[in-house]
């Protein structure tokens, strides 16, 4: 059985900001191997409004980490590791490949990013409220 209650969570605050019709966030920890894996939020809004841009970025901004986190918004929004982003390429082509090799290599990384996504989460849990 997979536990998706982070995933619950995540649709839950998005939603929050608007309608998700789309969301792609691995749960935390391998179902098969147990191990952590690393952590980031990639979704779609029915309708994205350009205001909103302004609130995650100043959540990602503000909010204490422990690791670089950056936002990206274009067909789809984006909450990640810099690192993460950064390992992808500059097209990000290299997306899975990457997550694949920090997940397997790094589980530290993979901890921190776990822990800081729960922070940015419950910072834009306050800022849609």
């Amino acid at each position: 059985m997979i536990d998706n209650t982070r995933r619950d969570r995540i649709k839950r605050v998005l939603n929050n900001f608007g309608s998700v019709v789309w969301l792609r966030s691995p749960v935390e920890r391998h179902p098969t191997y147990g191990y952590l894996q690393v952590s980031f939020i990639s979704w779609r809004f029915e309708e994205p409004r350009d205001n909103l841009r302004e609130i995650f970025e100043a959540v990602i901004r503000e909010t204490p980490t422990s690791l670089e986190w950056t936002f990206k918004a274009t067909r789809n929004w984006m909450i990640a590791p810099t690192h993460l982003i950064q390992q992808a390429g500059p097209d990000g082509s290299k997306f899975n490949e990457a997550m694949v090799y920090i997940t397997e290599e790094d589980q530290e990384f993979c901890a921190a990013a776990r822990e800081d996504l729960s922070s940015i989460l419950d910072a834009l849990e306050s800022a849609s409220s």
